[in-house]
């Protein structure tokens, strides 16, 4: 079941652990941060996040079966990644919006806000 639309769930699939204290901050619940693409997958089979942000690259995975879970369950996301990550694994990764590490953590956010807006919509 979805989180309240006024403070959506983000599900944080990331290393650096201050991302999650800034998007506490500006109003979303976070879950997480997990750090692979298998603790990922397992807290979705539970939950339902309303948002996604996926560091690449991953512990253990591509982030291509995230991706698709991702998609499929309609969970929008956006993929935080290193420059020399290609994040061309699956179509789903490609068509994601993505930043470059390291992000200012207000364009994190701006996108984040956008990916709510356009889900809503």
């Amino acid at each position: 079941m979805r989180q309240d639309v006024r403070r959506p769930t983000v599900l944080l699939i990331e290393g650096e652990p201050l991302v999650g204290d800034v998007l506490v901050e500006v109003g979303y619940r976070v879950a997480g941060p997990v750090t692979s693409q298998a603790e990922a997958l397992a807290w979705m089979a539970g939950a339902a996040p309303d948002l996604a942000i996926l560091d690449l690259p991953l512990r253990n995975g591509d982030g291509s079966r995230l991706a698709e879970v991702s998609r499929a369950r309609g969970v929008p996301f956006l993929v935080h990644a290193d420059d020399a990550c290609g994040a061309t694994a699956c179509p789903e990764l490609r068509a994601a919006p993505r930043l470059t590490k390291p992000a200012w953590h207000r364009d994190l956010v701006l996108v984040l806000g956008q990916l709510a807006r356009e889900a809503r919509s």
